[in-house]
């Protein structure tokens, strides 16, 4: 085997070796790629992060840093003042040190030297007195002199113990000079929580220290953290200093940056990191030396989950590498196994065709064949066909041996003309693989030009491995007299949509189809062969709602011998549900059974119409009846078919109370003239409609429902034939809502006459209007005497009872339709009367004077009479260009003032003896208005303007 596949390869197993070895170097490009690129996203996101990190960091220590430099420069300020050469003055208060210490984040203490090193004052009472001037700390201060800078001094070790870093700030002596340092000792404890809260992985190191490379805080991971540049505490090494050259810390500090992502060893020989390092020297503090943070990752752990990738990659990409080049050599080696063993084949086919030839060669019967094959031998995928027919072949045509199989002879040009095109489609339907067998009945031209029948018969021996046929085989028969009306029948059958077929029920219950069309395939999805001697398939087919109907019409047609007819449902493998329709005439055999003769076709597109166009009519039938309006349809004879469950709610005239037109306005409509009216105008649309296009016109209608009550109705509709479908749009209710909205606006809701409004915009019509025509226009004001009295002595109630008899009695008392009465405000009410002289209104006016006097209301606190009275004022004017209605508003007014004046109960209009009273020259009326002065003659209009409150 191994032998095999290492064999010598050839140019085309060379060429697929070379292309994959080349697909997989291209696989691993892209995979180093990608990789590559991850780990650069890695480091990117890595960087960000530290900086972010060392940045928060930062930020923290500024502000701790500003909060001990103000305290410091604080104390020192006090200790430089004059009264600090006083001995008390010296001895600063050590509880208000240790209070600053306490409030100071990350401060153990704070101690005050003089200018010889002697702490002076101290958070810590038992540092007072010692002196401390052999420290470097101090001497670096001293030798500064005085500034006002942060001192940053690098970690010591103290004498109580531990490791601290030092902040001061000096004390200047009163010459100016050097007169001593306030120190504050940072806690290393307090700051470690800081550092830690930095810390986002197990592997990440923070650290602090001095600007001049001496480390102060580490933390790192779990055990390992230092305070101090030595191991321990208790046995301190030789300080550790980072300013090593090729440290990360002189690499930063070469930069000249404040914050440096780096990547590298901490100190030389270590460990490569991935470090954030940050100066933190705030310019406002001005520190002598910086504080520098660090922030540090091992590289190992950063890039851990990706160099697991990167293996797997790896491991995969070989892994693919070897599996495809195995597969590649197995399918060569088993490609080289399959050519040898086909050209095996090849040889024994050869000689397999020689003998069958032979054999067939010998017999009456036609034979030809069909091939197609490649050509491999130049490496081409071009196809050539060949076509070999037998002598036999040739002699059923009438053709020698020699004369057929020419170049461009073609065997379907002697196919007649009637059933080339089912011969061809037959052959291309076996050729395509649907049909196990090819097998036609069909005629064939002979050499002298006569027509034969013939039996074709053929299968498909060879397909390539993409099913195309690559060899076919078929013979050629004589067709025998009697086969000759089989082939008519089968003809006829195969052009007539449907099947044609005999279904025959034996006595013992079992069936079949002794004889069926090839239209049974389409039918039942089974060829006839397959029914033959049983016809259960067949019904299997069926539907199972539809069997119990098929099986009951086929017992009673066998019952009673009539003819069988059934329309059902078939279910087809990839067709799915199908409509058919059939019909059979039984006869009965001498064995007992029945055998029907009938024809199947398929109806399920018409049945499909059929069933949406009763969904449709049914959907539309229940739109319609649903419809918000009412519906009605009418055909050209005049009956009602149709009205819709609106109209039966609007009217209640259901079909026997109106069948017809006519019956529906005798009933609608029973006034004979207003049915005339309406019989004409609804004509006149239709007519209309019809030459229009079909569109009624609506038009409103009053309606008599089967209850009595009447409606208004929006009738309209559509005219289409010689029917017309009428629409019913019931008004009713929104002009019953009109009604109220416009008593709403236009009604006093107290006396039920028109309001204010009303009568302002009537007022404005008729002024216009007599303006045109040049008549008089009459107004009259009215006041019921006394009002104000009568609702104090009887009651709220009582008063609008007396100002509806009082609104109602001025309504009558009006006689023309265009006269008006209205409410004007309070007890005040207006009449307005259209082309009215002045003669005319003061007599309407008297007229309502007396009428509401007649009312005979009782009214006991009127000084006037004893009972209900009103005063009236009345004025006329004919409307001019030039003039406003407001000014026989303000004349009705004044004389209605006049009247009021003069006694009450009278008619004032501007006239001498114009006025109306039936107090006449009674004692009343000269012991009250009418002799005191205030006859008619002292009053004119332009005296009195118009009152506030009336326009």
């Amino acid at each position: 085997m191994i032998q095999k596949i290492f064999r010598s390869p050839s140019r085309r197993a060379l060429r697929e070796r070379w292309w994959l070895a080349l697909a997989w170097l291209v696989l691993g490009a892209a995979l180093a790629g990608l990789l590559t690129l991850e780990r650069r996203d890695i480091e990117l996101a890595e960087r960000a992060r530290l900086a972010h990190q060392a940045s928060i960091l930062q930020d923290s220590l500024k502000l701790q840093l500003q909060a001990i430099h103000s305290v410091l420069g604080e104390l020192a300020s006090r200790q430089a003042s004059p009264a600090a050469d006083d001995p008390q003055a010296h001895a600063i208060d050590n509880a208000r040190l240790r209070a600053f210490s306490q409030a100071l984040t990350g401060v153990r203490n704070i101690t005050v030297f003089d200018a010889q090193g002697q702490i002076t004052a101290s958070s810590r009472a038992d540092l007072i007195g010692q002196n401390f001037a052999w420290r470097d700390y101090f001497k670096a201060a001293k030798a500064l002199g005085h500034t006002d800078q942060l001192l940053v001094c690098p970690p010591i070790h103290a004498v109580v113990g531990g490791w601290y870093l030092m902040l001061g700030r000096s004390i200047a002596a009163s010459d100016g000079s050097f007169g001593g340092l306030v120190i504050a000792t940072l806690e290393p404890e307090q700051l470690l929580p800081l550092l830690r809260s930095m810390r986002y992985a197990p592997d990440m190191r923070v650290g602090l220290m001095h600007g001049d490379g001496l480390r102060f805080l580490m933390v790192g991971e779990p055990g390992d953290e230092q305070i101090g540049p030595a191991s321990t505490e208790a046995d301190p090494l030789p300080a550790v200093s980072l300013a090593q050259e090729g440290s990360l810390f002189m690499r930063h500090r070469h930069s000249g940056r404040s914050i440096s992502v780096l990547h590298g060893p901490i100190l030389p020989g270590g460990r490569p990191m991935l470090a954030a390092i940050q100066t933190v020297s705030p310019p406002e503090l001005r520190m002598n030396k910086a504080l520098v943070i660090g922030l540090a990752r091992d590289e190992s752990a950063i890039f851990a989950t990706w160099r697991t990738t990167a293996w797997v990659a790896a491991l995969a990409w070989l892994l693919a590498g070897a599996v495809s080049a195995g597969m590649l050599l197995l399918v060569q080696s088993r490609r080289r196994e399959a050519r040898e063993h086909l050209r095996a084949l090849a040889h024994k086919e050869q000689a397999t065709e020689e003998r069958w030839r032979a054999v067939l060669e010998a017999t009456s019967l036609g034979v030809w064949e069909w091939r197609r094959s490649n050509n491999r031998a130049s490496g081409e995928k071009e196809q050539h066909t060949s076509v070999y027919f037998s002598p036999s072949w040739k002699a059923l045509l009438g053709f020698a041996p020699d004369e057929m199989g020419r170049p461009g002879f073609d065997w379907r040009e002697y196919l007649h003309p009637d059933e080339r095109e089912r011969v061809l489609t037959e052959l291309q339907r076996h050729l395509r693989g649907e049909t196990a067998l090819y097998e036609t009945v069909h005629r064939v031209r002979r050499k002298d030009g006569s027509w034969r029948w013939v039996n074709a018969r053929g299968r498909v021996l060879e397909r390539d491995v993409r099913g195309r046929p690559m060899r076919f085989v078929g013979t050629y028969g004589e067709v025998a007299q009697d086969g000759q009306y089989r082939v008519w029948l089968d003809h006829l059958a195969a052009n007539v949509p449907g099947a044609l077929y005999q279904f025959q029920r034996n006595p013992d219950g079992s069936t079949g189809f002794p004889y069926a069309s090839a239209g049974i395939e389409a039918i039942y999805g089974y060829p006839p062969e397959a029914l033959l001697h049983d016809g259960a398939p067949a019904f299997a087919r069926i539907h199972p709602d539809d069997q119990p109907q098929v099986l009951d019409g086929i017992l009673e047609s066998e019952r009673s011998m009539e003819d069988w007819h059934a329309e059902y449902r078939v279910t087809l493998p990839g067709r799915g549900e199908r409509w058919l329709s059939g019909q059979a005439r039984p006869q009965r055999l001498a064995s007992g059974g029945v055998l029907w003769h009938g024809y199947l076709r398929d109806i399920t597109d018409a049945k499909r119409e059929m069933l949406q166009q009763q969904e449709t009519e049914r959907l539309l039938q229940h739109l319609l009846n649903e419809m918000p309006i009412g519906l009605a349809m009418v055909d050209e004879a005049g009956r009602m078919y149709f009205r819709n469950r609106r109209f039966l709610e609007y009217f209640g005239w259901d079909e026997q109370d109106v069948a017809t037109l006519e019956q529906w306005r005798e009933k609608a409509y029973p006034d004979p003239q207003y049915r005339a009216q309406v019989n004409a105008l609804w004509d006149r649309a239709l007519a209309q409609a019809i030459a229009s296009g079909g569109d009624i016109a609506a038009a409103e209608y009053r309606v008599h429902t089967q209850s009595g009550s009447e409606r208004s109705v929006a009738i309209g509709g559509l005219a289409f034939g010689g029917h017309f479908l009428a629409t019913f749009i019931d008004h009713t209710e929104q002009r019953e809502h009109n009604d109220m909205l416009y008593k709403l606006a236009y009604v006093d809701a107290l006396t039920g006459v028109p309001n204010r409004r009303h009568f302002d915009q009537s007022l404005d019509a008729e002024w216009r209007r007599c303006r045109r025509s040049g008549r008089p226009l009459a107004l009259i004001m009215i006041d019921i005497d006394h009002f104000k009295q009568y609702n104090d002595l009887y009651g709220h109630p009582q008063g609008d009872v007396c100002m509806r008899a009082v609104a109602q009695a001025l309504r009558r008392g009006l006689g023309r339709s265009h006269d008006m009465v209205a409410r004007y405000g309070g007890e005040e009410f207006v009449g307005l009367l259209p082309e009215c002289d002045l003669a005319g209104a003061t007599s309407k006016a008297r007229a309502l004077r007396r009428a509401v006097q007649a009312l005979a209301i009782p009214h006991a606190g009127s000084s006037c009479a004893q009972v209900v009275t009103v005063s009236i004022g009345v004025a006329v004017q004919v409307p001019e260009a030039h003039t406003r209605p407001e000014a026989l508003l303000a004349s009705a007014d004044a004389y209605l003032y006049r009247a009021k004046a003069s006694g009450r109960n009278r008619v004032e209009n501007g006239q001498e003896g114009g006025a109306d009273s039936d107090f006449g020259n009674s004692g009343f009326g000269q012991s009250g208005f009418g002799a005191s002065g205030f006859g008619t003659s002292d009053f004119a209009p332009s005296d009195f303007g118009s009152r506030p409150g009336k326009l």
